[in-house]
């Protein structure tokens, strides 16, 4: 058996009469045999060993699917970059196979890929026979979300009044189709109703597809402006001070296997009370009642070998979002998200990424205004710090060795294979992270005359560096633990749930 890409995710196999298959092929033409040794992205074992001289390629013939309980079989084939009866080259036979699993996987459908190749009895005819074990589809998971910027600016006060709770409903593979249905209940210090739904095929050739979704979010505590740099909030804990009903809908266009356009219509109507549209900068008006359209499109190129934790391949993103009315949301941006990922040698892999965001207006309500320290937007050792702005550049920079390469332990007692199987995966780490955050102003005045303090992290030179540990298992989980140190001299050990880069 040989292995590509990450060994324990996807398996590809040739059979042993291939040799002989080539060999019978090649005496019937009356050719000679050229001997050419291909490997695995690992640099380990032979694929194959022996290809003609004059008939470098063969024809797909027959294509398979095994295990496939739930997921229909469209959904699989759409990721393969071949059909039946295409001719394609020997010598490109094992990327193809790498592909047709890293693609496979990447659908999130199944917990393993595994694509095998048969002769068939024709002249130059290859079968090929895909087999998945199935994910589980309805996931119940609890919610639970601190009222702060991030996990590790709320566990320094560890204030309890302040968590959000509650439970996200997400049926997956619905159908069959790889539609997704989540349905949000949070309960709590803020609370929010909602759901999506997500088609990704509507046409005969798969290219199409449309997503939609509403929520109403309800909160006791609204971010007015930041502070040394920390976000100030105001809270009222026998109200609410902002109302948020949000509604879109979006076009789906994918069409290649790595490209996806994304095409958003979407409503905001946001209610402040007095108190809150009194803080200056917060709002363009002094409306209560603020009603906003935004059209937003996003650009994706995405060639990693896995989504969720990659080692090697590249992304690409571009998107662009303008609000109207004018006078209200002075929201007019575009960003940019490029990644980069290198397997070294072996057990040494290396990862790169840069991102910029470019705002249109001078002048931006702060309830819209977003720079760095937000979601997964932030430098690495700044993690308890927001640094808001119009426009922000960022890079990482990762250096990672896998102390436990990917393995599969088999937990005997558990009868399902969607769950007994489990791959693991442990990594150290040393980065450096570099940002810059450009702010037009940098305070604010008061009614009194007073001055807003001044954020001393916009406008300056943000870096960050340290040692890092990753654990990666099954159903996407991905737990970071890492020590840091900023510019600032303040050293920090920061817990995470997604990939660094």
């Amino acid at each position: 058996m040989e292995t590509v890409g990450k060994p324990v995710l996807f398996r590809t196999r040739l059979v042993s009469v291939w040799f002989f298959f080539l060999v019978r092929a090649s005496m019937a033409a009356g050719t000679c045999l050229d001997t050419i040794t291909v490997k695995d992205s690992a640099g380990k074992g032979k694929v194959f060993e022996q290809v003609s001289r004059e008939k470098p390629f063969f024809i797909v013939g027959r294509i398979s699917i095994k295990g496939n309980r739930q997921t229909r079989p469209n959904i699989i084939l759409r990721e393969l970059k071949f059909r039946e009866g295409d001719t394609l080259m020997l010598a490109d036979l094992p990327r193809i196979l790498q592909h047709a699993s890293e693609n496979i996987f990447n659908t999130r459908l199944f917990n393993f890929v595994t694509v095998d190749t048969s002769v068939n009895i024709a002249d130059r005819f290859l079968d090929f026979s895909v087999e998945v074990v199935e994910r589980w589809y309805i996931w119940p998971i609890p919610f639970i979300q601190v009222s702060d910027q991030n996990f590790d600016a709320w566990w320094q006060t560890k204030d309890f009044s302040r968590i959000t709770y509650g439970i996200d409903l997400t049926f997956y593979n619905v159908r069959g189709r790889n539609e997704t249905l989540k349905i949000m209940t949070h309960f709590g210090f803020n609370q929010k109703y909602g759901f999506t739904y997500r088609i990704p095929y509507l046409n005969k050739g798969q290219t199409l597809g449309i997503g939609f979704g509403a929520d109403l979010e309800i909160n006791h505590q609204v971010a007015i402006k930041t502070q040394d740099n920390q976000p100030f909030y105001y809270n009222d804990p026998l109200a609410y001070p902002k109302q948020l009903t949000f509604v879109y809908t979006e076009l789906l266009c994918r069409p290649s296997i790595y490209v996806m356009h994304t095409f958003r219509l979407a409503y905001s109507h946001y209610y402040f009370q007095d108190t809150v549209l009194h803080m200056p900068g917060f709002s363009m008006t002094g409306d209560n009642n603020q009603h906003l359209g935004t059209f937003w499109y996003q650009y994706k190129n995405d060639h990693r070998d896995v989504q969720f934790y990659p080692l090697r391949g590249w992304y690409l993103d571009a998107e662009f979002s303008h609000s109207i009315p004018f006078r209200l949301a002075h929201n007019t941006y575009i960003k940019s998200l490029f990644r980069w990922y290198l397997r070294l040698q072996k057990r040494w892999y290396y990862s790169f990424s840069v991102q910029g965001k470019i705002s249109f207006e001078k002048e931006q309500p702060y309830y819209l205004q977003r720079g760095l320290g937000y979601g997964n937007e932030f430098v690495r050792g700044y993690e308890y710090y927001v640094v808001d702005g119009q426009h922000f550049g960022m890079m990482k920079n990762q250096l990672k060795f896998a102390i436990l390469p990917e393995r599969v332990e088999k937990i005997s007692f558990i009868r399902t294979s969607k769950f007994n199987t489990i791959p693991l995966a442990l990594y150290a780490s040393v980065f450096v992270d570099m940002g810059y955050v450009y702010a037009y102003q940098q305070f604010a005045p008061l009614q009194d005359g007073a001055l807003i303090p001044f954020n001393s992290l916009q406008n300056s030179f943000l870096l960050g560096y340290g040692l890092g540990l990753d654990f990666t298992t099954y159903y996407d989980v991905v737990v970071r633990l890492e020590a840091s140190l900023n510019l600032m001299g303040k050293p920090g050990i920061y817990i995470h749930f997604s990939a660094p880069i």
